[in-house]
This record gives C-alpha cells, structure tokens and sequence, in this order.
C-alpha cells in the first residue's frame, strides 16, 4: 500500500538507502505501466513524477480507450489491431473505469466516404478485434438517428453506423496504475523532479529534487527507462548529454457544456468541415456533454496550454453545423481542459514543417535504447500504455538478466485487476453488496463511489461512517463527501486542492462554481491528515481559485495569455 502524504520524508530517506534495477521517469499512464509492470516481476523499481500523478497529458485527454476508427482509412491496421486487442484487456483489468460508450458515425450527401464504406469500416473495425467489441454495430436510417440522436441534423443526412467503442476516467485510470506499482513494491515519489542520471562503473547515479521542500536525493540505478511524454525533447539530455529531438508536441482543447443544454445519447463523430483531416467528437459526461478535440502546434511544452478564440471557434463550429438548432456560443462553456500530445517527430524533419499537417502524424509509440542502461519511450495512444510498459521493460530485462545474472518472470499486467477492480464482479452487484453493507448511508452517494472506485468503495463508505464529519457533502459540490479528501490523501498521493478537485474528481469540471466552494473544506482535510501548515494550505487554496475563470476571458479572445479552466 502506498504511503500517506504525511510520511514522504520517511519515504524519501529510505529510498536514497537502495539501489533500483529500473528508475522511470515520468508519472503519466505510460510511466506508471512501466512501475507497475517492473515491480510486478521483482525488479527494484523507483518512479519519479516532477508533480501530480498523471499531471500531465495523461489527464487531458478525450478520456476514451478506443483502436481508431479513422486510422483504418490511413491502411494503419497494425495500430488498430494493438489497439482494440488492449481495449478488451484494460475492460477486463479496470472494468470500474473502462466502460463500453455507443458511437454514432453521421453521413451526409457528398461525404466521402460514404455510409457504405464506413459501415465496412465498422465491420473491418470489428474483425480485428476477433469481434471482441463492447458492443454490437448497426447501421441507422435518418428515421431511426431522428429517435435516438433528435438534435442531430437532418439536411443531407444519409444515415450513420454505429459501433462501441469504450470511455475511461484518464487521470484515475493513471492513478491506480501508479497504486498498483507500489502495492507491487515500487517506490512511487510524485513531487519529485529528475535531475541528471551520470553513467558509473555497473550503474548510475540518478539525482532528483523533492519539489515541495527542495531538498535533493541520489540513488544508485541500474537501469534508467525515460517516459516523460511531451518533455522527453528537455528530459533526455539530462541522461545522454547531445540527445536529439524526439518529439513534435501539439495541443488538444476539449469544451464542457451542460447536458441539458447540449443532450447527446451516443458519442457523435463530427468529420472536419475545415478539409483538415479530422474528426471531433461531442461525448455524453454524466451531467455534462464535452466537445473535442482540436490538434495545433504547439512547440513549447513547458508552457502552460492555454485556451483560446480559436480552439474554441473550431470546436463551436463542427458543434453547430452538426446540431444545428443548438445555436451554441462560447456563454455555453461552462469549463475547458487541453492537454499536449507527444507526437513523434518525422525522422527527416529537423524544424517544425507546416507543411505537414499535425493530424497526419503518425499516433504510433517509439521505444529506443539510447545505450544498453537507457531507454526511452514516447508517443503512442493512453489505450495502448500498457503493451508499450511491457515491450520497455521487456528490453531492460534482458540487459538486467545478462549483466546481473538474475531470472526475470515475464510480464504478467495482462492478467492481474487493478486495485479498484480487484474481486470486481459486475456493477449491480458491488452497489447491492454497499448498499446492504452501509444502509444508513444514502444510496446515490454508494452509487457514485461505487462508479468512482470500484471494489475500494467500501473502505470510503466505511471512513463516513467511522468519522461523522467525513460523511458531510463538500460545499457547492454535494455528490462528492469529505471522506473522499481523506481517502485521497491517505492513500492517493493526494496533497493539494488541485490534485483532489482536478484529477482525483471531476469537481472542476463538472460543478457551476468549479470548485470554489469546495476548496477551502479541502485545504483544511489537507492540513490536519498531511500535516500540512495552515499557510501552506491557505496557499493551495489562493492557488486553485487563481486558475479559474481566466479561460472565459480567453475564449472571447480578450485575454491571450490566460491559463487552462
């Protein structure tokens, strides 16, 4: 079991006391696969995050774990194959937080392709995955889409296919990635900045600097794996000095509306309409609907993405064209994310080409050994992390049991559930089993936590019960409670107001004030379980309420230096 936050400097002090087979850098979804499946065959394993788990892309993505229906039209069926072969393994490893979501693929007079050549598709889409979909695939006249999808419009409109792909909840699918590594006995220190890593006789010694008290660490590695996504390009060089470029880095906007001002049953293809290549989606959220994604350069990873006019025109745009009554406007908005993509770059391109359109650049991972100690990965899509985790230390494997004589297991992430899966048997039971285990507690609240966590549920539901003051509701946030916080910071690696309202929940999103009200209830959890003082609480809090409303400016075009909703 992880660690509280309160005990870090004991952590920290230990870890400096070993020597690591692997030190992965990088707490995103990749980065802890690589933890989780390392530790998982008895390697030593230390990771290392600069801030949050799964701070980074891994929480801003489109939230969906899918092959890439469009990719069939780029003859990329290898990628596709890997893809949903992954997508039936992670229902089964995580079916708490990979869930099957309806799709609808809209065609319309003059559309190339057309509806005959996308339902092949859907059926190609289907065979490579030996037909092990979530669900089943049709094809629907305008008669039936103007029952299921009303709002969906109707001049031109031929038809659509229908297929099932699956939606997952990103930065908790990381999270407990990042649990599982360390119930498998990795060290797993978030707020811990990678310095350098200087090759040494039989090893290395990999620096780093604890990002909250600003004190640094030296261990010994044997191994080093480098899986820091859209900062590989800054990353590398600390490791293999002259290291070249890797990546071609571009922004991802997502829009969230309410879901009774724009109502979507299924997942909604929308086709550029700008002769760019691209498809955005409008997925149903629960209380909310979101809109994404856009795809832009954007050369400077360590700048905070911003959204701004245009992201937001692009996206509005596809909206309104496809659901034309709407009438959507930026009023609608009611909170944004984005997120960077690490795309590979072309191998012959040495400076960004605009000639090449990001959306054409290939979605596929590249893992390299840099020498025989080092290896780094990037690229790749959230649905894939897994198999990407098992091929790096797969390679670092065999360096480990040629120079160090040890017999190193094959990978076994395929098989075992993550924690909040563990004894998981389907959905209507675990809320039976809470619902007669914790009567007196109300039952949409077991619902969500069931929703949220899985089988870990009953360990919250009992902290309610345990501690009256951790059943209260949080303020303006009344579907979540405070015995959420402090199981998020005893046992999630939670120690700020962002980490609980933005990844752990989906209170920033998804509540009218995004959280304010919420914040302070939570720095006080935060000071009295992760001993944290008051000031350093206050200041989460000053922190978090800063960060909001800018994007609203920002999207009328009046404020380009604003940061993310």
């Amino acid at each position: 079991m992880p660690i509280a936050v309160c005990n870090r400097p004991e952590l920290l002090v230990s870890a400096g006391d070993k020597e690591y087979d692997i030190v992965v850098v990088g707490g995103g979804i990749t980065g802890t696969g690589i933890a989780r499946d390392a530790a998982m065959r008895g390697l030593r394993t230390l990771l290392l995050e600069r801030g949050d788990i799964g701070c980074g892309t891994s929480s801003r993505s489109s939230c969906l774990v899918h092959g890439g229906l469009r990719y069939l039209e780029h003859y990329r069926f290898g990628l596709v194959h890997e893809s949903v072969a992954e997508r039936w393994r992670l229902m089964k490893l995580a079916p708490h937080l990979v869930r099957p979501l309806p799709f609808l693929f809209p065609v319309y007079d003059g559309d190339k392709p057309g509806l005959f050549l996308i339902s092949l598709g859907t059926f190609i889409y289907s065979m490579l995955s030996a037909f092990r979909t979530p669900g089943p695939r049709s094809r629907l006249a305008p008669p039936q889409l103007a029952e299921v999808e009303p709002l969906l419009g109707s001049n031109g409109l031929k038809g659509a296919a229908a297929y099932y792909d699956c939606s997952t909840r990103d930065a908790r699918l990381t999270l407990e990635t990042a649990l599982a590594a360390g119930e498998a006995g990795a060290v797993v220190l978030p707020r811990s900045r990678f310095v350098a890593a200087q090759d040494k006789r039989n090893g290395m010694d990999v620096s780093f600097v604890d990002t909250i008290t600003g004190q640094s660490y030296s261990v010994r590695a044997r191994t080093l794996a480098l899986a820091a996504g859209p900062w590989t390009d800054s990353v590398l060089p600390a490791a293999v000095p002259g290291a070249g470029r890797w990546l071609r880095t571009t922004k991802g906007v997502h829009l969230v509306f309410k879901a009774q001002r724009f109502p979507v049953q299924h997942a909604v293809v929308m086709p550029s309409i700008r002769n760019d290549g691209r498809s955005s989606f409008a997925v149903p959220w629960g209380s909310c609907t979101y809109v994404g994604t856009t795809d832009t350069d954007f050369p400077d990873p360590q700048a905070e993405t911003a959204v701004n006019a245009d992201d937001a025109a692009y996206l509005l745009d596809h909206c309104n064209h496809y659901f034309p009554s709407l009438s959507l406007s930026t009023d609608d908005v009611v909170s944004v994310w984005s997120g960077i993509r690490p795309l590979i770059a072309p191998e012959d391109e040495v400076t960004i080409d605009e000639e090449i359109d990001p959306s054409d650049i290939s979605r596929e991972e590249r893992v390299s050994r840099i020498n025989k100690r080092v290896i780094v990965v990037a690229g790749g899509k959230l649905t894939t992390y897994r198999n990407m985790a098992r091929r790096v230390v797969n390679q670092l494997a065999r360096t480990l049991a040629a120079e160090h004589d040890l017999s190193i297991p094959r990978s076994t992430t395929h098989k075992v559930p993550l924690p909040g899966a563990q004894d998981w048997l389907n959905p209507q039971q675990v809320l039976a089993g809470l619902q007669n285990q914790f009567d007196s507690l109300p039952s949409e609240w077991l619902a969500d936590l069931a929703n949220r966590y899985g089988t870990r549920a009953a360990e919250i539901a009992q902290l309610a019960l345990d501690q009256s003051d951790l059943g209260d509701p949080l303020p303006g946030a009344e579907r979540w409670r405070m015995a959420e916080v402090a199981w998020c910071i005893d046992r999630e690696y939670a120690c700020t107001v962002e980490d609980f309202l933005l990844r752990r929940t989906h209170i920033h999103h998804k509540t009218p004030d995004q959280g304010a009200q919420a914040a302070s209830s939570v720095a006080q959890l935060i000071s009295a379980r992760a001993g944290l003082t008051q000031d350093a609480a206050s200041r989460s809090v000053h922190a978090y309420l800063r960060s909001l409303g800018s994007w609203k400016a920002a999207l009328q075009g009046t404020d380009p230096t604003a940061g993310p909703g």
